[in-house]
């Protein structure tokens, strides 16, 4: 308000003075959607699903590594070849998760990145890009890529969704689902 009073007792009303308080409220709409922006940010937290910042504590017949996620917590990755897993928890509590994920691997098995969920501090949710083996009635099988709805708590995380990929508006669908992934129920592996 004070630079286009400022503006107005300068120049004629409707000349450079409209133009500016114009472009004032554009900069402020601009930092508004900025500011908004980056309190949204603070609820996503994103790792490497393999990189040199993981430990790798592979076997010759399997491989299994551990990366850091956010606030102490870790994600342990499994890879046999028919067979994947995931397994999330904080060590400092305890020394390996309650619980782990499992399914038949296929393709590139994990993604590229895991996305935690932070809710006042602490992970609560987390979206795992998987390839896995679908098994039909018939017994055919069919390669399926999902992103994994995860319910994450100090002692592990179970799954609580799965979104098809590769459809329309998938990774909107499975943000909005990790949104209450801690209210949500378990789910069984497939």
């Amino acid at each position: 308000m004070f630079l286009y009073r400022g503006c107005s007792a300068l120049l004629p009303s409707g000349t450079v003075c409209a133009y500016m308080k114009n472009r004032l409220i554009g900069l402020l709409f601009a930092l508004f959607a900025l500011s908004a922006s980056f309190a949204h940010a603070d609820e996503n937290f994103f790792t490497p699903t393999n990189s040199r910042a993981c430990t790798d504590r592979s076997r010759p017949e399997f491989g299994l590594w551990r990366c850091l996620g956010p606030a102490g917590y870790v994600a342990e990755y499994f890879d046999e070849g028919n067979l994947a897993a995931v397994s999330i928890w904080m060590p400092s509590r305890t020394s390996k998760a309650k619980t782990s994920i499992s399914w038949r691997g296929a393709g590139r098995v994990f993604g590229e990145k895991l996305q935690w969920k932070i809710s006042a501090g602490r992970p609560v949710a987390a979206i795992l890009r998987i390839w896995r083996t679908d098994t039909k009635s018939d017994g055919q099988e069919r390669e399926v890529e999902e992103l994994m709805i995860l319910r994450v708590w100090s002692d592990g995380a179970c799954r609580v969704g799965s979104i098809e990929a590769r459809q329309r508006g998938a990774n909107e669908i499975a943000e909005r689902q990790s949104e209450g992934a801690d209210a949500l129920p378990c789910l069984d592996d497939w």
